[in-house]
């Protein structure tokens, strides 16, 4: 089976890879460099509010909860010609509107970053009304606190990751994207503690709302004229003679650490803090070296991050620490876009605080590193990437259960800058 996905991935090279990166053409260039293309902007999120319980003169009642309206940075990227849009998007959150019904403090409905991908049957393009489906990945948060039970050590936030669908139409203009859009939450239901031992049944409105306004910029467009592809070819033998298409790298940006399994110590030791999501934006810090001969990297790929749980007068905190040595292999240039897949193996620094008390472990783990690179020649000097890397099982032992770290960390993009390229290009 091994020596068929080999040879199966040969050819598929071979058939995929639109032009030799030793060649470049003008009619490869024009097509390759309308692959994809850069978005910035914003959008306002509305979330139309739900049911939740609360405690009323002893007795638990329901109570309506008011709307949620968050406004959001975005960044992407159009892929395949205008036909697919991948994107993350971030929340401001000192800005967020809520509408927080009779007797209730505080209340916290929260959606987190976002990650997406939307699919346009008929292809974006100017003077154009296109419209998509897609799916969403984020971070939802909720918490409570009523003016009846007026906690002062702490109340307990719920969390999961949920995977919204969306549908709706995108307006092109000749420099902007406008969308009105809307997202469909199946995942709707949930228990939330109200106390140490009593859940309020929740229930949210599945349906939100979403208006987006994005610029989009070509950024190779000035790579299709025939001069353009004299100086890339000059390029190309120009590092090739200097040895600089293998080429040290650095790269940062960053990257989203999502929860993909509880743990059994807040299980058995803290329920109330069971369903509180573990998630985490962190800086993802890459250096390495570029094989071109090979068509790979080895790399030292440095992240950190942590966490909070609180709720009920216990609090609890968690860090980790990675360092890893990873290589991919590039498996095939389709019109400049390279995907890549590879083993990581990293030193693990871990720990969990409880209530002050400390835990720590350090040990070494294995994991799998995939993504690709917008990469339509070689000869760039610098390129956007985007990384998802992934540790099964990492945990520790914390009274004899388990603490997960094994979160799925999505760095939509990085940037990365090639060593010593842009010098001898001047020359």
């Amino acid at each position: 089976m091994k020596a068929v996905f080999i040879v199966f991935s040969l050819l598929v090279s071979i058939k995929l890879n639109g032009q030799s990166d030793s060649v470049y053409t003008q009619s490869y260039l024009d097509k390759s460099t309308r692959f994809a293309w850069l978005t910035y902007g914003g959008d306002l999120n509305y979330l139309s509010g739900g049911t939740t319980q609360q405690f009323i003169n002893g007795v638990k009642q329901d109570t309506d909860f008011g709307s949620t309206l968050m406004p959001r940075l975005t960044i992407g990227g159009i892929h395949f010609w205008g036909h697919a849009d991948f994107y993350v998007t971030f929340p401001l959150s000192f800005l967020t509107l809520q509408d927080k019904p009779s007797g209730i403090n505080q209340l916290d409905v929260y959606q987190g970053v976002e990650t997406g991908m939307r699919l346009y049957p008929l292809k974006l393009q100017p003077q154009r009304l296109s419209p998509f489906l897609g799916i969403s990945f984020r971070r939802f948060r909720f918490s409570q606190e009523s003016e009846e039970s007026n906690s002062s050590n702490g109340i307990p936030s719920y969390g999961r990751f949920i995977h919204p669908l969306q549908f709706g139409l995108t307006y092109t203009s000749d420099k902007w994207h406008i969308s009105a859009s809307g997202y469909y939450n199946y995942q709707n239901e949930f228990d939330y503690y109200i106390s140490p031992t009593e859940t309020a049944d929740v229930r949210l409105n599945p349906v939100s709302v979403n208006l987006s306004l994005l610029r989009y910029i070509d950024t190779d467009r000035h790579f299709r004229t025939p001069s353009a592809a004299r100086q890339l070819n000059d390029y190309y033998k120009k590092l090739k003679s200097e040895n600089l298409l293998s080429a040290w790298f650095f790269g940062i940006g960053p990257s989203a650490a999502l929860q993909m399994n509880k743990s059994t110590y807040l299980k058995e030791n803290h329920p109330f803090l069971y369903d509180n999501y573990s998630a985490a934006i962190l800086p993802d810090l890459t250096f390495g070296r570029y094989f071109n001969n090979i068509d790979a990297n080895v790399n030292l790929a440095y992240r950190t991050y942590g966490d909070r749980f609180e709720g009920f007068g216990t609090e609890i905190r968690t860090r980790r620490h990675s360092v890893g040595v990873e290589s991919v292999k590039f498996l095939f240039n389709y019109l400049g876009f390279v995907p890549f897949v590879g083993p990581i193996i990293s030193y693990e620094n871990l720990n969990t605080s409880v209530n002050g008390v400390d835990y720590t472990e350090n040990k070494l783990a294995l994991g799998v590193t995939f993504g690709w690179d917008i990469r339509v020649t070689k000869t760039g000097t610098s390129l956007l990437r985007t990384n998802l890397r992934y540790n099964p099982n990492l945990h520790m032992s914390v009274e004899g259960e388990k603490m997960m770290f094994d979160h799925l960390e999505f760095n939509f993009i990085q940037w990365v800058q090639f060593i010593g390229r842009k010098k001898a290009l001047r020359k």
